[in-house]
């Protein structure tokens, strides 16, 4: 009976109830899940609390850090107000009281939840231990923030403090964060107050030399009648710092394969193919010298002959696959026509060159080999993933940039689910990293059945711009 008693009490409860032991979730009430927007609870039951129960990753820290408070026996009973966000992503701002107790003679933590969305009010939301709360905003090693759309700073936990260039009260946040005498360019605070979602960005601050990860979102502070945003912000230098060397890496493999070809290109040119054809001539001198040989020795020589100028113009297809002579003598436009046109002849697929604003615009030499890579890379997903019957190729230099477009009527595929092995086939991270070398931009458009786009635009540096070139 008392059983019965008590489940219709938790049961009607307009609270979330949980249980944690030993991170585990061991009773949660239907309540709980409702305020996260689970369709049922009970499968929760017995999974880690923060790994599997609790959806919002952004805030499970705070809640985490909460209940090790608790079980490290400092205090008996906490409670606090935190954003947090439901499993559909939506945010929102939830008050919580948790407090140790036992369980089977073990520790366990009982917590209640109470959605607080409704106030919108960071006061009424914090009220229930903001001693508590300010003890674990000043415990993190993030910046956290308040900011009115008049640029004033109203909070700033112990990190941000500790950052700031004056005094809150008398500069504005520009001037303290950045040291700038007008608003940030990049500063996104119109956005955040028409936005019913968390913003996040990331900014490089000149003035700490450091990159920032920031989230936003639009609050109410008591007391204060003037539309505010809270902001929390993570130092990510070192993240930053790591891609720039993998960039560095790629970029540095890049360039090295590109000397390697160029070696190997002239050595196959030079060296094997001249062997190759100083061979031919000596079996075709031969082959006169012979010519009344008895048996078929004239036939076997002839045949050996044409074998060789196999061999001479094999070698010269590869050499000029590794580093085409037409792009060192002749320049880009050249080189692209000459592959356009072997395309065509050599797979029947109707290929459409132009080149507008080309003359006098003579590219530095990585230009010119990575855009052209670019074009042998799209040239060949054409021939062997889109199954196209006709190309287009658009080079267009307008001062101060050069656009490429190179679109196909073939089979086309989803960009969003192109990963992994898929991705590597097509090329599109090796022509995109090229793209990056040359501090370009490269985006891709495609669908199934629609065949794809690929657009490319690189800055002309001022001293590879000359005369007719410039518009």
């Amino acid at each position: 009976m008392k059983t019965d008693l008590f489940a219709s009490i938790v049961a009607n409860l307009s609270d979330g109830i949980y249980v944690i032991q030993h991170d585990r979730a061991i009773f949660l009430n239907e309540r709980f899940g409702e305020i996260f927007g689970y369709r049922e609870h009970e499968s929760l039951i017995g999974c880690d609390m923060f790994d599997k129960v609790y959806p919002d990753w952004q805030s499970v820290d705070l809640f985490r850090k909460v209940h090790e408070q608790l079980l490290s026996g400092n205090h008996q009973k906490i409670s606090w107000g935190q954003p947090s966000a439901k499993v559909d992503g939506t945010p929102f701002w939830l008050e919580v009281e948790a407090r140790l107790i036992e369980v089977q003679g073990e520790p366990a933590v009982f917590g209640t939840f109470l959605d607080r969305t409704d106030c919108k009010l960071i006061g009424e939301a914090m009220h229930a231990s903001q001693e508590t709360l300010r003890l674990l905003l000043d415990a993190m090693e993030d910046r956290v923030y308040v900011v009115t759309d008049d640029y004033r700073l109203v909070y700033a936990n112990r990190k941000m403090k500790a950052a700031l260039r004056g005094e809150m009260e008398k500069e504005f946040c520009y001037k303290l964060c950045r040291g700038l005498d007008s608003p940030c360019e990049d500063c996104s605070t119109d956005h955040v107050f028409i936005s019913d979602r968390p913003m996040q960005k990331e900014y490089f601050n000149q003035l700490a030399q450091c990159w920032y990860s920031v989230i936003e979102l639009p609050v109410r502070m008591p007391g204060i009648d003037r539309p505010t945003k809270l902001a929390v912000a993570r130092d990510i230098t070192e993240r930053k710092e790591a891609e720039e060397k993998v960039r560095a890496l790629s970029h540095r493999l890049i360039n090295v394969q590109e000397d390697e070809r160029k070696h190997l290109s002239r050595e196959l040119h030079d060296d094997l193919g001249q062997r190759l054809n100083a061979a031919k001539i000596a079996v075709d001198l031969l082959a006169r010298d012979l010519c009344t040989a008895p048996g078929d020795v004239a036939l076997r020589l002839g045949q050996l002959s044409q074998m060789l100028k196999g061999g001479v113009e094999s070698v010269r297809h590869l050499s000029a696959g590794l580093r085409p002579a037409s792009l060192e003598r002749l320049g880009l436009v050249e080189a692209i026509r000459n592959d356009c046109d072997q395309l065509a002849a050599r797979q029947g697929v109707k290929v459409a060159f132009t080149h507008n604003g080309m003359d006098g615009v003579r590219l530095s030499q990585d230009a010119e080999i990575n855009l052209y890579r670019v074009v042998q890379e799209a040239l060949n997903n054409v021939v062997k993933h889109a199954g196209a019957t006709e190309v287009g190729i658009q080079l267009v230099a307008s001062y101060p940039i050069v656009r490429m477009r190179i679109r196909d009527n073939g089979a086309g595929f989803d960009p969003a689910s192109c990963k992994g092995k898929r991705c590597d086939g097509l090329g599109l991270v090796g022509m995109a990293e090229r793209v990056e070398l040359l501090h370009g931009s490269f985006k891709i458009h495609s669908n199934p059945g629609m065949g794809t786009r690929l657009t490319v635009e690189i800055p002309i540096p001022d001293e590879a711009e000359a005369g007719p070139g410039r518009k």
